[in-house]
């Protein structure tokens, strides 16, 4: 009988996985300082000494321990910027992203939008495809396809006023 080698959890993640994790991560940590009127930086301590630090196997899929830095660095830049990100994403907003099924998950959604602004606006050297799709991502994670197309428009829309 043979058996298919299990793959074991590594420290050593790509960096690509890394960062999508901190991207998943700093989604639920700016959610969170909404939810709860918490501030960055107790969000931020919270999240990595409970629900980050080494890669590990859970209901039957390996989680990657994110970039702490940047998670950390999303999280404190949105916190700073939130006027200018919110801003911007009023301006890109389309008729579509006014339907009441976005007013409905809007928190979740605005902490995806919110996230992604800051990467689109600051983190000029990431490619802004990488980013879009990693947030299109953490839509996945928690909604079903037709937010996941607003998200996809607003942030391509968002993408063209801040990137050629």
């Amino acid at each position: 009988m043979t058996s298919t080698p299990k793959t074991k959890p590594s420290h050593r993640s790509s960096a690509k996985a890394r960062n999508s994790a901190a991207r998943l991560l700093a989604v639920q940590a700016v959610y969170q300082m909404h939810k709860n009127d918490q501030n960055a930086e107790d969000v931020i301590r919270e999240l990595l000494e409970f629900r980050a630090g080494k890669d590990y196997e859970g209901d039957g899929e390996v989680m990657v321990a994110p970039n702490e830095d940047h998670f950390a660095l999303v999280v404190r830049g949105v916190s700073e910027h939130i006027a200018q990100l919110g801003d911007m994403i009023s301006q890109n907003r389309g008729k579509s992203l006014e339907e009441e099924s976005f007013k409905r998950n809007e928190p979740l959604l605005q902490a995806i939008f919110l996230c992604a602004a800051f990467e689109l606006m600051v983190l000029q050297s990431i490619h802004y495809p990488v980013i879009i799709s990693d947030y299109l991502h953490v839509t996945h994670a928690f909604f079903e396809e037709g937010e996941a197309k607003l998200v996809n428009a607003l942030l391509d829309s968002m993408r063209k006023t801040v990137r050629d």
